[in-house]
C-alpha cells in the first residue's frame, strides 16, 4: 500500500477517515475538458486529513489504474459499511425559523435517530 497526500485549496467538511475516493480523468472536448463521459475510478480510502490535505491509501498492486493526475476530478463517498446508521447521539436541539412575512403552516416534522451507546 501507497499513502499519497493530495492537497486541495479547501476540502468538504464531511470528509473523513474511512472515505472511498474515486476519479475521473478528463477528456478533451475542444476548448475544455469534459468530465461527465467517463465512470469513476476507485482511487483508495483516506487514511488521514488535515487542513486541506487528505492521505489516500492506494494499493498501487491490485489497482490496474494509476494515480490521479492534475487535471482530474476527485470526489469522494462514504463508506456504506461504516455509515450504516442515521444521526446518532443523545441530544438533538432543532430550531426552525420563518423567515416569511406570511403566516405558514408546519404540517409534520420527523426524524431517525440512533442512540450511539449506552
Amino acid at each position: 500500500m501507497i499513502h499519497l497526500a493530495l492537497t486541495f485549496p479547501s476540502l468538504n467538511t464531511s470528509i473523513q477517515v474511512g472515505d472511498l475516493v474515486f476519479y475521473i480523468p478528463p477528456t478533451s472536448s475542444g476548448g475544455g475538458f469534459d468530465y461527465s463521459s467517463t465512470t469513476p475510478i476507485l482511487f483508495g480510502t483516506v487514511a488521514q486529513v488535515e487542513d486541506n490535505t487528505i492521505t489516500v491509501e492506494y494499493d498501487n498492486i491490485n489497482n490496474p489504474y494509476p494515480a490521479p493526475g492534475v487535471d482530474d476530478y476527485i470526489m469522494f463517498a462514504k463508506n456504506k459499511s461504516i455509515n450504516v446508521s442515521n444521526l446518532k447521539g443523545y441530544y438533538l436541539e432543532v430550531q426552525f425559523v420563518n423567515d416569511s412575512k406570511e403566516k405558514v403552516e408546519l404540517f409534520s416534522v420527523g426524524s431517525e435517530v440512533v442512540e450511539s451507546s449506552k
